[in-house]
């Protein structure tokens, strides 16, 4: 799955300093996080009443276990959501949006996904990734009157990219073909997973260009009422029932010149559209459903925890017990900092001390989603048979109805959308961290011989545990910098290390990790070491368990990994080996030809 022969990184904006792009290249620039940004007063006091309104609309018209049981949203949920503004939640007032920022609309989509999944993905697609959400970058003209009329007017809308060969493919098998001397352009093709398909009255479109610098990847904004343009099928997931999510298939739809997106191709894994809205995108729609399903297992722990005993001992008081509650408040405290530096910062740009947040946001994604699993599945051992039972069974005999069952197979789907969690990781690490070493950086010289920066020490308000977590932080940021400079001058050619999957995957988790344990710890340095603010308690935990993760990821790196899995993959997926390990299975699929 190597793409380039050189990686271009995508989101690197000349002249704006990034955090996570500076870590990348062995610098830990702990002043671009400290002073950890807040939200403002008056904005969190405008999102709280928008989601009092909307909390009270989910509880009257949204049933979450008939949503899921019935597998389709209550009639006129559409429609009210529309008329209350959900579908427009930054779109300006004149549009008949409500303005938030963008920490307020994540604040919406969490609320959502903590009542219903299904409802927080409609919402989140819409809002994100819809045709509202291009209308800030686009220049005055026809594209952006007829978007802004489909925003005004109110209409759902989705996007259409991933194809039955699969989304990892660089380029489109949908074609769009320029008719009628320019003026428009014939579209044929199929598309699978297309979010709001079903009810969208727009769709953004993939399709390839032949032009004369070669095949481009072009975003089409397309009617769904086109003639040639039909829902083929409605997908339906382990997850996310009632969410309306279908495949469509494309037979010469004609459109219009003007609403196609001059777009220049972006050199990357991830679906060719606007970099910074698909990045951005990903923030609402999976850290803010991981960050809701995080709460509710931190709820769910202490209502179990305080109503079980064994032999007349409280649950709570078990060791145990006591370490899993303790790693879940832990990782909801990463989750809920994750999300607000993702935010806050954007939402005070632009202006002075502007920093470029589009790498955190690209690892939110699977920091969040991954985060998210380990808290459902620790939750799901903590409450046993209870946890895997679903909340229609335990309303039928009487216990609290959690759906922590529902939760799990919610988890498990955030892994998986936006990008499967592994390869993800494998495009960040090609694009992003060895998109700062080829060539071999500037400061190479300083990466080999200066030591680590713990200036920050001096600025830090943290407890003596956090203090020594932010001098490890420190020193491993240097240390991931060695390792991959180390790595590109023995592999000069991109090519070799691209090949070498497992390794990048590893390091892109590495700095994650330390990702994660510098914003946290940033946050608690406002926090303070005492009063009712402080969280000294809640970052020590969770840059514990990080350091050990990050300890077994160095591990696994440098220790030399078993050679023979190209050749047993071989073996078995051409059917020469092994046919026993699959025998006394029943399955539809016929066995592969030996």
């Amino acid at each position: 799955m190597a793409t380039s022969p050189r990686p271009q990184n995508p989101w690197h904006v000349p002249g704006v300093p990034s955090f996570l792009e500076d870590l990348y290249r062995g610098e830990f620039r702990w002043d671009l996080i400290h002073p950890f940004p807040v939200q403002d007063k008056e904005d969190r006091l405008a999102g709280e009443r928008v989601l009092a309104a909307f909390g009270a609309l989910l509880r009257e018209r949204v049933d979450p276990t008939e949503v899921d049981t019935e597998r389709q949203l209550p009639a006129g949920l559409l429609e009210a959501l529309a008329a209350g503004g959900y579908t427009r939640l930054r779109s300006a007032p004149e549009l008949g949006g409500l303005g938030l920022s963008g920490m307020n609309a994540f604040r919406i989509v969490q609320a959502a996904a903590s009542w219903s999944m299904p409802v927080a993905q409609l919402l989140s697609v819409h809002n994100t990734v819809g045709v509202g959400a291009y209308l800030p970058a686009l220049p005055p003209g026809p594209l952006r009157e007829a978007l802004g009329a489909r925003v005004r007017a109110g209409h759902l809308c989705g996007h259409a990219d991933t194809e039955p060969a699969g989304a990892a493919n660089r380029q489109r098998g949908t074609r769009a073909v320029p008719v009628e001397g320019g003026a428009a352009y014939l579209l044929t093709g199929q598309k699978v997973f297309t979010s709001n398909a079903p009810v969208a009255g727009m769709l953004s479109v993939t399709a390839t260009v032949r032009e004369a610098g070669g095949d481009r990847v072009r975003i089409f904004f397309v009617d769904t009422t086109s003639p040639g343009l039909t829902v083929a099928a409605q997908h339906e997931f382990m997850g996310l029932k009632g969410f309306p999510l279908g495949a469509i298939t494309l037979k010469n739809v004609r459109v219009p010149a003007e609403l196609m997106l001059a777009e220049e191709e972006q050199d990357q894994g991830v679906a060719p559209e606007p970099n910074q809205l698909i990045v951005r995108g990903r923030v609402h729609t999976i850290a803010a459903p991981a960050l809701a399903l995080g709460r509710l297992c931190l709820h769910w722990s202490r209502e179990f925890a305080g109503r079980r005993q064994v032999d007349g001992r409280p649950l709570g008081s078990f060791e145990e017990i006591q370490r899993m509650i303790a790693a879940t408040l832990g990782e909801v405290f990463a989750l809920e900092t994750l999300a607000q530096w993702c935010l806050l910062g954007e939402d005070a740009q632009p202006g002075e001390g502007a920093v470029n947040l589009r790498y955190e946001q690209l690892a939110a994604k699977n920091l969040s989603s991954v985060t998210c699993w380990r808290i459902v599945d620790r939750t799901m051992s903590l409450l046993g048979a209870e946890g895997y039972e679903t909340a229609r069974s335990k309303a039928g005999r009487g216990a609290p109805p959690l759906p922590l069952e529902r939760a799990f197979r919610e988890a498990r789907g955030l892994r998986i959308a936006c990008g499967v969690d592994f390869q993800l990781d494998n495009w960040a690490a090609q694009l992003g961290v060895l998109g700062c070493y080829y060539p071999e950086p500037a400061n190479a010289r300083a990466i080999e011989s200066e030591p680590a920066d713990v200036g920050c020490l001096d600025h830090a308000d943290l407890t003596e545990p956090n203090l020594g977590h932010l001098r490890f932080t420190a020193h491993q940021v240097k240390a991931f910098a060695r390792t991959c400079l180390a790595l590109v001058r023995r592999h000069p050619d991109p090519r070799e290390l691209f090949e070498q999957e497992h390794l990048l995957i590893q390091l892109n988790q590495v700095a994650g990790e330390l990702l994660l344990m510098s914003l946290v710890l940033a946050r608690t340095s406002r926090n303070g070491r005492l009063g009712p603010e402080s969280t000294q308690e809640l970052a020590d935990l969770y840059c514990a368990a990080a350091r050990r993760r990050i300890d077994d990821l160095w591990r696994r790196i440098t220790v030399e990994q078993p050679s023979g899995h190209a050749d047993a993959s071989a073996a078995w997926l051409s059917g020469e080996r092994w046919a026993d390990l699959v025998s006394d299975v029943l399955t539809d699929t016929p066995p592969a030809a030996g």
